[in-house]
């Protein structure tokens, strides 16, 4: 993460792979765990951050201030469900710094979301935006549901819900917090979350519309937005296959995608889009992993028929011409690119050892703990960071953003002159 993309701008000397070596100082801490364990979400992104600053000259006392979640708070939204019963369900949002206002993140609907995991994502958006030089202090939320237990009434209710509790406190506004979506979410939500906003606070706020990003087109939104993700991060892996030393220091000998053989964790909006835009490049998807099993295909997966298989079984496995594993086994096949796109910590030091990759683009947040990185580095894999890889998504959020507070679509003011002047070239 931060550090990752801190050594890029070192001397060669700061970038080996024994790099880590040198700040055994940052050891995992063992408070209430056991010694094997790999460290918590929250806990292993401030170790990152200690790590990256340890290359600054910023005082210990100001990088403990940048480090630390600003604001977070944590709901019990009641729902009534289908069959009559009543739940009560944990909802969160943290905003990480308020340096710069609005802050941005997404909105996660998982049944592992929790105070940690947010704090986490909102420091990894905070530096995410820094590093593409967006004006965006960080933030994330979520509500504590599986998405697939429960119907889009119910669905719709905890988001109509959770949208009011946050404005109720001030957590969302154009100019205050903007979520977008993230895992579990989409085009639908935002709107959910859109049109309840602007039924209680429309009347007093011009800016109504640009609350939060992802919107379908129809409701504010803008094209692009639903692929951007996975496209940014076809887009910077691309740029890193053009360098011809630093793929031959990792063994990889031609530049470009042609030939490249990929492996992607995580078939969702990230995943999908980046195997498409990749395999159109040249490049050829060799397995797929889910939660639900995986699958492998030596001379490459089509990831448009993929994606209808999956629509019509609800499940990857058993596509046809592949061979199919029940866990996760094609994660550890051999291939030249290795993208994992679904959840945190799914590189760790118990299973970094099995990668048969020469590089790693980490586009889901972080994907790979301290320990995993150190024994990928051992073994010569180049790691391509995650707050720059998977930029993309805020990136044309923002464009979105300015879109709504423009209340115009981009180029509509200029493009008869636009037209005018190219054809007086002709």
């Amino acid at each position: 993460m931060l550090s990752k993309f801190t050594k890029a701008f070192l001397p060669t000397s700061y970038t080996s792979f024994a790099g880590l070596n040198a700040f055994n100082k940052y050891s995992f801490s063992t408070v209430g765990k056991k010694s094997d364990e790999e460290p918590r979400f929250l806990e292993m992104v401030q170790q990152y951050f200690d790590l990256a600053g340890s290359y600054t000259n910023i005082p210990q006392d100001k990088l403990e201030v940048y480090k630390q979640c600003d604001v977070v708070i944590k709901m019990r939204l009641p729902l009534i469900r289908d069959d009559g019963k009543v739940e009560f369900i944990s909802a969160y949002r943290a905003q990480h710094k308020h340096h710069k206002l609005p802050v941005k993140g997404g909105t996660r609907y998982s049944d592992h979301i929790d105070l940690q995991e947010v704090e986490a994502l909102s420091s990894l958006m905070t530096l995410k935006c820094a590093v593409v030089e967006l004006p965006y202090g960080g933030a994330k939320g979520g509500i504590k549901i599986n998405p697939r237990n429960y119907s889009a009434r119910e669905i719709e209710d905890l988001t109509r819900r959770y949208t009011l509790e946050l404005a109720k406190k001030g957590f969302i506004g154009a100019a205050i917090d903007v979520p977008g979506p993230d895992m579990g979410t989409g085009t639908r939500e935002m709107a959910w979350m859109k049109d309840t906003y602007m039924v209680f606070y429309g009347h007093t706020d011009i800016n109504a519309v640009a609350c939060c990003t992802g919107k379908p087109l129809s409701q504010g939104g803008i094209a692009g937005r639903t692929e951007s993700t996975g496209l940014g991060v076809y887009y910077a892996l691309r740029e890193f296959l053009k360098d011809k030393e630093l793929l031959s220091a990792h063994g990889v000998n031609e530049t470009g995608y042609k030939g490249k053989s990929i492996i992607i964790q995580g078939f969702g909006n990230v995943g999908y889009y980046a195997a498409k835009y990749m395999t159109e490049d040249g490049a050829k998807v060799t397995g797929v992993v889910e939660y639900n099993g995986s699958i492998y295909k030596a001379d490459g997966i089509d990831p448009d028929e993929l994606l209808k298989y999956r629509s019509e079984k609800g499940t990857i496995v058993g596509f046809p011409g592949a061979e199919s594993f029940k866990d996760d086994a094609a994660f550890y096949k051999e291939c030249d690119i290795l993208i994992p796109a679904a959840v945190e910590k799914s590189v760790t030091k118990f299973n970094a050892d099995k990668f048969k990759c020469k590089i790693m683009a980490e586009a889901a947040n972080g994907p790979t703990t301290l320990a995993g990185e150190e024994i990928l580095q051992s073994k010569g894999i180049l790691i391509l960071p995650d707050i720059l890889l998977n930029a993309g998504g805020v990136t044309v959020s923002y464009f979105e953003w300015l879109k709504n507070l423009d209340h115009m679509r981009p180029g509509r003011m200029i493009k008869k002159w636009e037209e005018k002047s190219k054809l007086n070239l002709l």
